[in-house]
């Protein structure tokens, strides 16, 4: 099997985890870079890969197949847009971009090209979700699941503590509850039940202006909590709650129907389970445990795109119409309009 070489731009939280996940997939070469080649290098010994001084040198490489985005949301339309004009294919850390229209743009560049653009929503990846998702297919269309009848509510839940980088606590590089956190359940959401149809922003808070970052107390002033709630147009409501303010990560959803519970979580210690009202498709009435042990989330998504860049295969999860749907939705929740 020939060797695909892959760049990773951005040497901070993310990229570790790309890179692990980037090393469980046969013939696979790295190479890292970042703004600030001082961080590169040290990234670079500590995960023995290879480094380069200038990010300008990841598109000018003729060998480099896939560019690895791991910077502030900020940045990413420029380096998606420099990618797509080497010829490379893309992965990009969430939020894909800013606004919607930077997304429909991105879609517009990629159209016809035959290149490979993909996002880190890298819950879809987790088994327990997937079982989600084939519960649910049928959602969007008519509202029904086959297992637990009509759906009536959904709640998704993610808290994490925060405090590893400044941006991220900042508003104008994009940081905040709502695209750390929240985007990843309103993903969810979305793969589940469809497009948004209407929604609210309930609460909205920055109830730790003061953080301990890297050693240092800082003043920062993205909000760290945020309540959305959501009306699909399958007509399931959603409740997306998200923060980062938890000390003990947290996340879980929770989906009531007529016949029926599901929940689930990526946390083997959380309940995860379908519980039933009635004997239906293979599900007893009752409650059936899911547990589907621990799993590199990471590790299957990297997998999925190096697979896609070596066969010419378009992704089937996490593409870049995802994410124009979800920018739209924080459009209406954060501005009232798509």
């Amino acid at each position: 099997m020939e060797n695909i070489k892959i760049g990773i731009i951005g040497c901070g939280k993310q990229a570790p985890k790309h890179i692990s996940g980037l090393r469980k997939v046969p013939g696979v070469e790295l190479v890292i870079a970042d703004i600030n080649p001082q961080l590169a290098q040290q990234m670079a010994e500590k995960e023995k890969v290879q480094w380069i001084p200038k990010v300008e040198e990841i598109f000018g490489d003729s060998e480099i197949l896939g560019v690895d985005i791991c910077t502030p949301t900020n940045t990413h339309i420029e380096l998606i847009q420099r990618a797509l004009k080497a010829g490379k294919d893309f992965f990009c850390e969430k939020p894909l971009c800013e606004e919607v229209s930077e997304a429909r743009s991105i879609q517009e560049l990629l159209a016809g090209t035959g290149r490979i653009g993909m996002v880190g929503y890298v819950y879809r990846f987790a088994p327990a979700f997937e079982l989600g998702y084939k519960l649910f297919e049928d959602v969007p269309l008519s509202g029904e699941s086959m297992v637990l009848g009509r759906v009536i509510s959904a709640f998704f839940r993610l808290g994490g503590r925060g405090g590893h980088q400044l941006w991220k606590h900042q508003k104008e590089t994009g940081g905040g509850a709502i695209n750390e956190m929240l985007v990843h359940m309103l993903d969810l959401a979305i793969w589940y039940f469809g497009p948004v149809k209407s929604a609210q922003l309930v609460a909205t808070e920055l109830l730790r202006p003061k953080r301990p970052i890297q050693g240092k107390e800082v003043a920062v002033d993205a909000e760290d909590f945020a309540v959305a709630r959501l009306k699909m147009t399958s007509g399931v409501e959603v409740w997306c709650q998200a923060d980062l303010i938890t000390p003990a990560f947290t996340q879980f959803i929770e989906v009531q129907g007529e016949y029926g519970t599901f929940m689930a979580s990526i946390q083997q210690e959380m309940p995860s389970f379908i519980f039933c009202t009635r004997d239906v498709l293979g599900y007893p009435a009752g409650r059936t445990t899911i547990n589907f042990g621990y799993h590199n989330l990471f590790e299957a998504q990297m997998a999925e795109f190096v697979r896609s860049v070596r066969f010419r295969i378009q992704p089937i999860r996490c593409i870049i119409e995802d994410s124009v749907l979800l920018l739209e939705a924080l459009g209406i929740i954060t501005k009232g309009k798509a």
